[in-house]
C-alpha cells in the first residue's frame, strides 16, 4: 500500500473544495448582472431627469433660461450623484448641456434628432415631427453621467449613458 491510496479514498473536504473552485466565478457573474442593473438604473434617472428640464421649459416657455434648466435637471438627477452642472474641476459626473431656443424643424433619423434652423411659423419638410408641421422655437437638453464599474468585466467597463431631448417653446 502506498503512501497516496488512503488520501485519494478520503473524500472529506470535498464540497469545500468545489465551493472554493467555483466562488470566483459566482461572484463575477453576481457583480456584472449588478454592473448592469446600475447602469440601466442609472439610464432611468437620466431620463426622468431631462424630462424635470423638459417640464421647467415647457411651463416657462420662451422666458425659460439655460441656468435654470440646468438648475431643474441637476435637482431631479441627485439620487444618482450631486456632482453635476455644465463644467466645473473636477469634471461634474453628470454632465448637463441645454442649447438657447432656436426656430426650426426636428426631424428623426434612425433614432437621432436633428434640428433643421428655418424661420418660425414656415412650413416643415414631410417626415419632419416639429408638431404640427410649422417650424417652432425648440431647444435641446441632455444630460451625460459617466458610471464606474464595481466588476473588471467588459459589460461595466467604464462609460457614459446619455439622454436628450428636444423641446418645443410655445
Amino acid at each position: 500500500m502506498s503512501f497516496t491510496t488512503p488520501l485519494r479514498r478520503d473524500r472529506r473536504g470535498i464540497a469545500a473544495l468545489e465551493f472554493a473552485l467555483a466562488l470566483p466565478v459566482l461572484l463575477l457573474v453576481m457583480g456584472t448582472l449588478i454592473d448592469v442593473g446600475l447602469i440601466w438604473r442609472a439610464r432611468g434617472k437620466l431620463a426622468v431627469a431631462v424630462e424635470a428640464g423638459e417640464q421647467y421649459a415647457v411651463l416657462t416657455g420662451t422666458t425659460a433660461t439655460v441656468t435654470n434648466m440646468v438648475n431643474a435637471i441637476c435637482a431631479a438627477a441627485a439620487t444618482i450623484s450631486t456632482s453635476c452642472g455644465i463644467t466645473g474641476t473636477p469634471a461634474p459626473v453628470i454632465v448637463v448641456a441645454a442649447s438657447a431656443p432656436t426656430c426650426g424643424c426636428v426631424s428623426t433619423t434612425s433614432g437621432v434628432s436633428t434640428l433643421t434652423a428655418t424661420s418660425c411659423g414656415t412650413t416643415c419638410a414631410a417626415g419632419a415631427t416639429a408638431g404640427g408641421g410649422t417650424a417652432g422655437s425648440f431647444l435641446k437638453l441632455s444630460a451625460s453621467y459617466t458610471y464606474a464599474p464595481i466588476t473588471l468585466t467588459g459589460v461595466g467597463s467604464p462609460g457614459t449613458v446619455t439622454e436628450q431631448s428636444w423641446v418645443r417653446l410655445q
